[in-house]
């Protein structure tokens, strides 16, 4: 007999080599299903064992007609009795296709109408046989379903969460990424497990579990032609493999959310196999090395994607911070990612082995077999003793003093292992500009020249400090990112300065964070809170924060990354947000557990009933907003820190910082509360040059 195994369309290769193990002879293959030719015992088998299949369908006609006669001329093709018992009940699925007229619909209620009469019909697959149809353009055909319920449908799995995964996609990934040979890796893990699916599914596979081992309900059951003795000794042999299980390799599955997780421990239950599967609540940016402790694994997971813009572009970035984890704890190990886009994928940074396209419902997803790139070191750019290049006289003065600052501050730099800070900050008259280095990359920042001077005289300027620049770092021409700032008014400061920019990461303590060199008026990244991030990150294991103000979110990873079980970041940009989003991305945190609000900090503490251990609060000098009057940081600074105040629990402490420089705290502030000032200590070497250039302070209840 001639059967079709239909299975997701891309799927397909996986499925032949999988029926090919089962001991099928494979006779045809198409994108989305496979054709074997055997016996009836063939058939059930793929029923009960096939991990892939979705459907298992018994060729019974074939007719080449025009669509419009065509349900009648089906039903009239077919030997009723030997398929369907008198009193019997069928159902049918009818589909038109591409470029078919007419409601696929009525053509269904054609055909059944068409039936014996002693034929019912029922609107379930289930307890009847299943029928599917297709009407071409000048053929039709019609087969009977032996699977009935499709067989991605296990019967362990009752509840999903968001989103689950099919069960049989979920086999197509350990399939691919080799769980089903015998030479398997010793640990396989999830971090993004949801409910399970994929660790049931290796549970089943390594054990041998039959996938349709606790199904009771098949389509060939209600087949009259079907044998009764094979049947039953089919379903037999299928039950039997939940008990005769092979041993088990470690499994382990994470995940932020408490609801999925408690769905998945169900569904391991339902499957029998909860003993084996170690489930933890934890998200990608808490998991250390410890958990990748077998030398060689295998993580599959189906990573959350999003469905708006700002969720895809935090996607991308999250699979970048699973790959830099993976490169960094498990660079021997291979990993199978579930994903909708490629360019998000690719951002993981692994080195491809295999792909496959797969249509999933309305999506299309990609199946990507990866293994982990063990990250290269980044030592960031530091000055040398000569120039790189011969400069002109008048930029030799610049590089004279790029050379002192930075053999100022290079012991520093690799006692603290910095990889971004200042090197030059207008020290001489002449050379209006700062120097920032991030990684490899430098950041030279003009500051506008009066309209007094010459605009020749500053262009020459601006190129020799560049050349300077150049010369004492040792770097290309394409590694020097230029900017000319201005004071900004209103809304300025948000706006792009250029087109064609794009993320760059670098690393501050064990977080890592986005900037952006070339598109807005700051980086991302403000480098004089360096001290106050890493001191947050300290303080925070097991802590609630919240940032306000909070620009890019900087501080918010910096606690998540020293283990704050809850953080909270309030801006009133929604571009900074996103940004912030994508940061927490990168560092394995998501939004969903974390929110970003978009508010502003005045009127959402009004509103706020939540208590936080610790808050960070830097507000700019001046802001102004159509929905609210503007915000001056020396007149309203007190009311603001009041506010904050009764949201911080006892025992906490709000780090309020501002760049305003003739800033003073005002009196009565002091007396409330038990205020530290932190300015001294917070300027880090790279800043302590030109003063303070913000201030800094520790505030606490009294009585703490």
């Amino acid at each position: 007999m001639d059967f079709v195994i239909t299975c997701l369309p891309g799927l397909a290769p996986l499925l032949a080599d999988e029926l090919a193990e089962l001991g099928m002879t494979v006779t045809d293959q198409g994108q989305a299903h496979v054709g074997i030719t055997g016996r009836q015992q063939d058939a059930l088998r793929v029923c009960l064992w096939s991990r892939l299949a979705e459907r298992v369908l018994l060729p019974l006609a074939e007719l080449t007609v025009a669509p419009e006669e065509a349900p009648e001329k089906l039903a009239a093709a077919v030997d009723w009795r030997a398929l369907v018992a008198p009193g019997g009940a069928v159902h049918l699925s009818l589909d038109h296709a591409k470029g078919v007229r007419g409601d696929s619909r009525v053509s269904g209620k054609r055909l059944l109408r068409a039936l014996p009469p002693d034929i019912t019909v029922s609107p379930r697959e289930s307890g009847a046989s299943a029928l599917r149809a297709r009407l071409d353009s000048d053929t039709a055909r019609l087969w009977l379903d032996l699977a009935g319920t499709p067989l991605h449908r296990r019967g362990y799995r009752l509840a999903g969460g968001r989103a689950p995964l099919r069960e049989n996609l979920a086999a197509a990934l350990l399939r691919a990424g080799g769980w089903h040979l015998e030479a398997r890796p010793e640990l396989l893990m999830d971090p993004f497990c949801g409910s399970g699916t994929v660790l049931v599914e290796a549970a089943w596979m390594a054990a041998g579990v039959a996938p349709g081992a606790l199904r009771k309900d098949y389509g060939f059951l209600n087949w009259r032609g079907c044998r009764q003795a094979l049947a039953e000794e089919a379903l037999r042999e299928a039950a039997a493999s939940l008990e005769n299980r092979s041993p088990l390799p470690a499994l382990k599955g994470f995940d932020a959310d408490p609801d999925a997780l408690k769905y998945a421990r169900h569904n391991a239950e339902r499957a029998g196999v909860e003993g084996a599967i170690h489930l933890e609540r934890r998200e990608l940016g808490a998991l250390r090395a410890r958990d990748f402790a077998s030398r060689e694994g295998l993580v599959v997971t189906n990573p959350p994607w999003g469905e708006r813009l700002d969720q895809q572009e935090q996607a991308g970035w999250l699979y970048a911070g699973l790959g830099r984890l993976l490169g960094e704890k498990a660079p021997a190990w291979r990993a199978v990612l579930l994903g909708a886009e490629v360019t998000a994928l690719d951002r993981s940074g692994m080195d491809l082995e295999a792909q496959w396209k797969v249509r999933n419902g309305a999506l299309t997803n990609f199946i990507r077999v990866s293994r982990p790139r063990a990250p290269l070191p980044l030592d960031p750019l530091q000055v040398g003793e000569t120039p790189g290049f011969e400069l002109p006289e008048p930029a030799m003065p610049l590089f004279n003093r790029l050379r002192k600052n930075g053999k100022h501050l290079r012991r520093w730099i690799d006692r603290e292992d910095i990889q971004a800070y200042r090197l030059y900050d207008r020290d001489l008259p002449e050379f209006n500009v700062a120097v920032d280095i991030y990684g490899d990359q430098v950041l030279v920042q003009e500051f506008k020249a009066p309209s007094t001077v010459d605009p020749e005289k500053a262009a020459q300027r601006r190129q020799w400090a560049v050349s300077a620049t150049r010369a004492a770092l040792g770097v290309h021409r394409e590694q020097v990112h230029l900017r000319t700032r201005e004071r900004q008014k209103g809304r300025n400061q948000y706006q792009k300065q250029a087109t064609q920019g794009r993320f760059r990461v670098v690393r501050e303590g064990q977080a890592r964070l986005l900037v952006n060199l070339e598109e807005y008026l700051d980086t991302g990244l403000f480098l004089d809170h360096r001290p106050m991030r890493l001191r947050i990150a300290e303080e925070s294991a097991g802590k609630r924060f919240l940032n306000l103000f909070a620009y890019t979110g900087a501080a918010t990873v910096q606690a998540l990354v020293g283990g704050a079980r809850r953080a909270v970041t309030v801006d009133t940009s929604r571009r900074y947000l996103d940004w912030a989003g994508c940061n927490l991305a990168l560092n394995g945190f998501a939004t969903d557990r974390h929110p970003t609000v978009r508010a502003d900090a005045m009127s959402w503490l009004e509103e706020c009933r939540e208590q936080f251990d610790i808050v960070f609060c830097d507000p700019p000098t001046f802001s102004n907003n159509k929905d609210r009057d503007d915000f001056v940081v020396q007149d309203q600074h007190g009311e603001l820190i009041r506010r904050i105040m009764k949201r911080l629990e006892p025992g906490g402490v709000l780090y309020f910082s501002c760049n305003y420089r003739r800033f003073e705290l005002e009196e009565s502030l002091r007396r409330w509360y038990a205020v530290e000032d932190l300015t001294a200590w917070s300027l880090p070497e790279d800043f302590r040059r030109g003063g303070a250039i913000h201030h800094c302070f520790a505030i606490r209840h009294a009585q703490d």
